[in-house]
């Protein structure tokens, strides 16, 4: 009787044991359940400069059939002045490759090329040669199309690839287009400020009326105040931009 009584005792106190130990192992599992998830970090991060993007509305076209092409160009982090030729509509393109389908190069028919007219402003009091820009904001997204690629290729039936490839020059300043008569008097006010013979005082006087000339002027040009030119010594660099390659097929 007394051993039975010590054998229940014993029940007890290994059931007691065993309870307890699976409280502590409830309590470490809820633990880890309650756990932070890690933080997952954000993967789609701006261009250091810009990028291209190039896409077709259909990958198959029948033969002699126009092409449109159109690309994005995404401009990265900072605002840009560049070029007008380079980033408005076929000059965009004058880069393009097409490739068949064994890698080889196609030559086109005729080049794609778009005319960049300089043109001789005044900064600061003298002539600098200049060329039409263009200033793109920071992250803004600008879509250029090339109407037919068929006017430039002579593409047969085949698989084709396309890619654009972009050498983008960026410059520092730039400056608003003056018409003849704001150069005239930009020159004038170049010349009397040169001449010694006319006292300091005068010339302050006469500068200042021609000023006033020169900003009633641009008042009245709105189309040609939102042209701006980009003054060739004020060069910053250039970027080497590849678009993404785009398949083409032609039946």
């Amino acid at each position: 009787m007394k051993n039975q009584f010590h054998f229940s005792l014993l029940l007890i106190f290994l059931f007691g044991l065993s309870l307890w130990e699976v409280g502590c192992l409830s309590g470490k599992s809820e633990k880890a359940v309650e756990a932070p998830t890690p933080q997952t970090e954000e993967t789609s991060n701006p261009p250091s400069v810009a990028e291209l993007d190039l896409s077709l509305a259909k990958s198959t076209y029948a033969n002699n059939e126009p092409i449109p092409i159109e690309m994005t160009i995404g401009v990265g982090k900072f605002d840009l002045l560049v070029p007008y030729v380079t980033v408005e509509g076929k000059g965009a393109f004058t880069k393009l490759t097409v490739k068949n389908a064994t890698g080889e190069l196609i030559k086109p028919r005729y080049p794609i090329t778009m005319a960049s007219h300089p043109k001789m402003l005044i900064r600061k009091g003298k002539e600098t040669r200049c060329i039409p820009g263009a200033d793109l904001k920071a992250l803004m997204k600008k879509k250029v199309v090339l109407e037919d690629l068929q006017a430039h290729y002579k593409l047969g039936q085949g698989n084709y690839t396309l890619q654009v490839l972009m050498n983008l020059k960026v410059y520092r300043e730039s400056l608003p287009d003056q018409s003849l008569q704001i150069l005239e008097l930009e020159r004038e006010i170049g010349r009397i400020q040169k001449n010694a013979k006319i006292p300091t005082g005068e010339k302050q006087e006469v500068v200042g009326i021609l000023r006033k000339e020169i900003e009633f002027i641009r008042s009245n040009e709105k189309e040609a105040s939102d042209k701006i030119y980009l003054p060739l010594d004020s060069l910053r660099g250039s970027a080497d931009i590849e678009s993404d390659v785009v398949a083409l097929t032609i039946q």
